[in-house]
């Protein structure tokens, strides 16, 4: 049975693109006859349609539909040839995108996940790939939405612009901790039509519905002033989720799971998976920020546990690397997981970041009772006056108190520190490296700094005068930024090189990995960790002595041309 109505709907057309946004889109609908009548700056389609009686409506009421609503892409990402994570990498699932497409599907829109670097790692490949999925009318998605970190936000560019080549009608929508950070720059391309910014989930729904972008809160785009000039809007700050126990589990199903893997020596047991109870960070740390502001939101014990049920029944799941910001920093909670864990003897073991402030022996027993088996904390240096410049707001005192509590209750410990922090010095470095091993946890992860925009680190890097590079390419593991005082890019690197050699090519240390071995996956991580390691170190040797002959070169060039300038000494010679 249908009916057979006569509508009107107001539509805005897009700066910058053909794009036409439908205000309350009528999902499931087929316009027999339209006309588009100009009514001052305003077009207003009036149109006939059919639509079924019982159209199956979802949570929100829209009519079901089998087009695309949403298509959300992880941008590929590689790592340098000089990058020790290239060794030991990993493939994260897009935890991110994958609750935002479990979101808008509770609001009964279509949604899926295009993970580039499972699917179409390469610029070709991505663009044959969507050429080959999306070419139907019915398959091309009206809204597309990228996230960005500084890692991939070059190459989000490139695969918005392409998909725009493509499917210019499409709304392209930018997301993630750059754009959040830097709307300004996202907002500015011509292939980008919305940034969202910080959390996406009521935002991106808003989007969805065709909502005026000027009605949106927490989003920035490009609008035309009153003088004619085009200019990057931003609406108010988006409200967070108060409770988020009301949003569903992230949409492990849109993914092929078995295909992502854990950095080596962060996991025990496979298959593993990621999740992520709470959102924010209370702490100013000057070299980090996330998304988030410093507001806090947790997901109840309760439904934490659910979620880890739902992945043991689902997908076999064994173990949890809870990714929180700060995974203990609500006791309580921690307590009543644990509990849970316990009482219903869950198989399953995990792991977690912490800080050195906010543990104790009570609630280290406790999670070791419930699986935990390794907690980072990031320490990033033992000088208290650089720990009080960056604001870290510990103590070695802390940190020494919290290695032997988490020592006691039988938790491997993965410590992790900066090189090249402002104030840094050989002399704090090399102490840094003798009380690291002194302290002898299992593993640590040792970066240069790289400061973030968004940071008050880049800020006063920028401020100062002493940012080497704006260009986002240059931004990665184990190269220099910030230009220091008393240390070199060279020194940095060098420095960078001896803390983890220092570190894990101690004969003491490779006897007591062997000797601890449990488990054929934790022998084949240590062996690969290992020579990927001895890679990087050879690697960063090898070049090294290329650099010392490409400057020996240039002397004897150097020479060579001087000699030719002065022909009378070369005589007398």
């Amino acid at each position: 049975m249908t009916q057979t109505n006569t509508r009107s709907l107001t539509i805005r057309r897009l700066y910058r693109s053909n794009h036409i946004e439908i205000k309350g889109y009528l999902r499931g609908i087929h316009p027999i006859d339209s006309q588009v009548k100009i009514e001052g700056n305003t077009e207003v389609l009036e149109y006939q349609d059919q639509i079924a009686a019982s159209p199956g409506a979802g949570t929100n009421g829209h009519v079901k539909s089998e087009v695309l609503d949403c298509l959300f892409i992880q941008p590929p990402f590689k790592y340098k040839s000089d990058s020790i994570w290239k060794n030991v990498r990993s493939d994260d699932p897009p935890i991110g995108l994958m609750s935002l497409a479990a979101y808008v599907r509770t609001r009964n829109y279509k949604a899926e996940i295009l993970d580039c670097n499972i699917v179409a790692p390469d610029i070709e490949e991505f663009e044959r790939y969507i050429i080959d999925t999306y070419a139907e009318e019915s398959r091309r998605p009206r809204v597309v939405g990228i996230t960005t970190t500084i890692l991939t936000v070059l190459k989000a560019f490139e695969l918005a612009e392409i998909f725009k080549k493509h499917y210019p009608d499409t709304l392209m929508v930018f997301g993630g901790q750059h754009a959040t950070f830097m709307p300004e720059e996202c907002a500015e391309k011509d292939y980008v039509d919305v940034v969202v910014l910080s959390e996406g989930e009521y935002t991106l729904e808003e989007i969805l519905e065709g909502k005026e972008l000027s009605e949106i809160d927490g989003i920035a785009y490009q609008t035309v002033n009153g003088k004619g000039e085009t200019v990057v809007t931003k609406t108010k700050p988006r409200k967070r989720i108060d409770d988020l126990d009301t949003v569903p589990f992230v949409a492990y199903d849109m993914l092929d799971l078995p295909k992502y893997t854990p950095i080596l020596g962060s996991y025990k047991r496979l298959p593993a998976m990621m999740m992520v109870t709470s959102r924010g960070c209370p702490w100013t740390c000057s070299f980090c920020r996330g998304a988030f502001d410093t507001k806090v939101g947790f997901r109840s014990a309760k439904r934490i546990f659910e979620e880890i049920n739902y992945l043991i029944d689902n997908y076999g799941i064994k173990e949890i690397l809870f990714m929180d910001d700060v995974f203990t920093i609500n006791k309580k909670n921690v307590i009543a997981l644990c509990d849970l864990i316990i009482e219903h003897k869950t198989d399953i073991t995990w792991v977690c970041f912490a800080r050195v402030d906010i543990v104790d022996q009570e609630m280290l027993t406790k999670m070791k009772r419930a699986g935990c088996h390794q907690i980072m904390y990031g320490v990033e240096n033992f000088d208290q006056g650089i720990l009080n410049s960056v604001r870290k707001k510990i103590t070695k005192d802390q940190v020494f108190e919290a290695i032997a509590w988490t020592k006691k209750a039988e938790i491997d410990i993965r410590l992790c520190f900066l090189v090249g922090l402002p104030g840094d010095t050989e002399a704090i470095i090399m102490n840094n490296i003798k009380l690291m091993n002194l302290l002898d946890p299992d593993y640590v992860v040792i970066n240069i700094v790289m400061p973030l925009p968004g940071t008050s680190l880049y800020s006063w890097a920028k401020s100062q005068g002493v940012l080497n590079s704006e260009n986002w390419d240059d931004y990665y593991a184990g190269n220099p930024i910030i230009e220091l005082e008393d240390l070199t890019f060279d020194d940095i690197k060098r420095l960078h090189l001896k803390m983890i050699t220092s570190f894990y090519m101690r004969p003491s240390y490779i006897l007591k990995r062997l000797r601890r071995l449990g488990s054929w996956t934790e022998l084949k991580m240590l062996t690969i960790g290992f020579f990927g390691v001895l890679g990087y170190v050879l690697g960063r040797v090898s070049a090294f002595f290329r650099k010392m002959d490409a400057v020996d070169h240039r002397k004897g060039q150097a020479a060579i041309t001087k000699d030719l300038k002065n022909p009378e000494a070369v005589s007398a010679a």
